[in-house]
């Protein structure tokens, strides 16, 4: 590649006396302006580290809404009076709509909405569009608790259309949840269960497991509403799944209080009480003491509707602590919300004095502006006509540079493209050899059964053998049919997975019941070889993976081992959890294997050897196995003694382990 060189333009001279006049005139420049900054704005006006400071306030505030109201305000206070002093809008706008919510949050709802719509001003202004969807979003929720459902609804259209048009996918869940509150509440139960349904579908495909957790509750509220509490039952457990998977404390107390509800609602006291001894448990980790005061009350409940009076008077004394609580609580929240109203009178006083001195400067500065401009007119003039040439030689520079920039952006791009030609070129070579490695396995592996099943079917159909040894060629027909239908699984598998890398679809799988089935499908080899094979697996061991991939897996390890296990021997099947891992091991007492060849398997090498009874086998078992396992972030482990034995076993992470309640919902 050729490389460009850059022109060198020289600025015409300048003699020494016109240099002091354009040095005077931008000092004299540079005064006025420092000193109108002086006057009109506080040092580091729109400084990032202000715009930062402001955010971080916002952001710690947003944390404390729900926990400590009167700490939030005062945040939210900071934040506007370092966005006012510093004319920091977009920030000062998320501030406004966060105090808003403490408003609304405190029953304040006339006055959150003047700021909700002071924020959305704001927000228009600076074309902040998420913002105004987010005070548009909480206003409808207003409007909809005030009965306007009209207003409500229009208000969700606008803000899900901004949020389609962003891709927020997170907040069209939300909006969409907000709809099926919605249509609730104006009892068009079907109309709310359609959103549920699209908030369920759009949580699926971006992984919001919040979204999906919030369709299932919300639709759960609602069949309860509509009288079908078996159904409100099946989705509030999906609910409880995933707050168990995320471990969302609060969010199982929530589904914990509204099981209790509806089995209550059906008199299944002893249910409802369990439901609602979970729902205190939880409630009481998280401090949420509201949520606390409804499990007592269902505790209660359940207590009267059994005619237990010590259960009641038990009850009745946690719920008197309870409120208790609740009521120093509410009391100390409320001073601190007093105390922020209060400091929000003070500093409003603070910023109408610093306006009064303000505009008393900017009076001054006008008289101070006026006395300079008489002068200045006369060097913007001189100045004006000196730099002339200056900036026209300087412009020729500046495009023969971006010229030159354009060149080497170019140059880059061709770099680029040539890095991109070099990795493609890889893959295909990649590509190719996977084919020619494909293409021998199946031309060595399948041929040669298929060709020894031709010449025993030509011996049988030409008579040219006994009936007695007809017999034993049909059993090892048998024999090589399994092992090339065996063999044909394999390969499909192992294709799709190099070629088309198709995604598992995960399921609840009981381990115990799969491996017993392909022990069953082996049932033939084992007897003829007098081989005791032990499932050791506990019913209780279920695994969330593909089931048909798993049949692979130990189908070819069970083959492996009874290959390579004497007559006699013994294959045990056996499996344990840790705090990372969860693993199922299969052992047999076979031939072994010396350490270069396990060396060999791991290094992924292609690998294959005769068993004890001069087994064939293909060795492709061992690197299908490999790949399949690695699909679902898990290890294949090898301990072998040559004479002894040898153990494969296969090791997910523990997450992959579901327990029998995990099952059920």
């Amino acid at each position: 590649m050729f490389l460009l060189k850059r022109s060198v333009i020289t600025t015409p001279a300048i003699s020494t006396q016109v240099k002091r006049w354009l040095l005077t005139s931008l000092m004299v420049i540079a005064g006025m302006f420092i000193l109108s900054g002086a006057l009109a704005s506080p040092p580091g006006s729109g400084s990032k580290k202000i715009k930062a400071e402001v955010d971080t306030l916002n952001n710690q505030a947003s944390a404390l809404i729900r926990k400590d109201v009167g700490r939030a305000y005062t945040l939210l206070l900071q934040a506007e009076a370092l966005a006012i002093e510093y004319k920091y809008e977009k920030g000062l706008a998320v501030t406004l709509l966060n105090q808003a919510e403490v408003l609304n949050q405190r029953g304040y709802s006339k006055r959150a909405l003047e700021l909700y719509y002071r924020s959305m001003q704001l927000s228009q202004k600076n074309d902040d569009i998420y913002n105004i969807a987010r005070a548009q979003q909480h206003v409808s929720t207003i409007k909809r608790k005030s009965g306007d459902y009209a207003e409500a609804e229009l208000l969700l259209g606008r803000t899900l259309a901004i949020f389609t048009k962003l891709n927020k996918p997170v907040d069209m869940v939300n909006i969409l949840l907000r709809f099926g509150l919605l249509k609730s509440e104006q009892k068009r139960y079907n109309e709310a269960i359609k959103f549920y349904e699209r908030a369920y579908q759009l949580s699926r495909k971006v992984k919001y497991t919040f979204g999906e957790k919030k369709s299932y509750y919300n639709r759960a509220l609602l069949l309860q509403k509509i009288g079908k509490p078996q159904e409100a039952i099946g989705y509030l457990n999906r609910a409880l799944h995933i707050d168990t998977i995320t471990n969302d404390t609060y969010g199982k107390a929530l589904s914990y209080v509204e099981l209790s509800r509806v089995y209550y609602t059906i008199k299944q006291y002893k249910e409802a009480s369990r439901y609602a001894q979970l729902a205190y448990d939880r409630a009481s980790e998280v401090e949420g003491l509201a949520l606390v005061r409804t499990a007592v009350q269902l505790q209660i409940n359940v207590s009267r509707a059994l005619l237990n009076k010590d259960a009641i008077i038990q009850w009745q004394d946690v719920l008197l602590y309870v409120d208790n609580n609740m009521a120093e609580m509410e009391r100390r929240e409320s001073n601190n919300f007093i105390d922020a109203l209060r400091l929000q009178e003070e500093q409003q006083l603070r910023v109408q004095q610093k306006i009064l001195e303000v505009s008393r400067k900017s009076s001054q500065q006008k008289t101070l502006i006026t006395l300079y401009t008489g002068f200045l007119v006369v060097f913007v003039i001189i100045v004006f006509l000196l730099t002339y040439n200056y900036k026209k030689a300087r412009r020729y520079t500046d495009e023969l540079n971006v010229k030159n920039k354009q060149i080497e952006q170019q140059l880059a791009l061709l770099d680029k493209l040539n890095g991109e030609v070099l990795k493609q070129n890889e893959a295909l070579e990649s590509d190719s050899m996977l084919k020619s490695r494909l293409l021998s396995i199946i031309t060595h592996d399948l041929r040669k059964p298929l060709a020894n099943t031709q010449s025993i079917i030509h011996l049988v159909n030409m008579d040219l053998v006994s009936q007695e040894e007809a017999q034993d060629l049909f059993t090892q027909l048998e024999a090589q049919y399994n092992r090339v239908m065996a063999l044909t699984d394999n390969l499909l598998y192992w294709i799709r997975a190099q070629v088309s890398g198709t995604q598992l679809e995960l399921a609840p799988v009981n381990m115990q019941y799969v491996l017993g089935g392909i022990i069953e499908e082996q049932k033939m080899p084992v007897n003829e070889k007098k081989i005791n094979v032990v499932n050791k697996l506990s019913p209780d061991l279920n695994w969330m993976a593909e089931k048909e991939t798993l049949r692979i897996i130990f189908r070819n390890l069970l083959n492996n081992a009874i290959k390579f296990t004497p007559i006699g021997g013994t294959i045990t099947i056996d499996g344990h959890t840790d705090d990372t891992t969860t693993n199922v091991t299969v052992t047999d007492t076979g031939i072994g294997m010396a350490k270069d060849i396990i060396d060999r398997i791991s290094q992924e090498n292609y690998y294959t050897s005769k068993g004890t009874q001069n087994e064939e086998g293909s060795g492709f078992g061992l690197m299908l196995i490999r790949d399949l396992v690695k699909k679902q972030n898990g290890k294949l482990l090898i301990e072998s003694t040559p004479g002894q034995g040898s153990s494969f076993t296969i090791s997910l992470p523990a997450s992959v382990s579901v327990g029998p309640q995990q099952l059920a919902s």
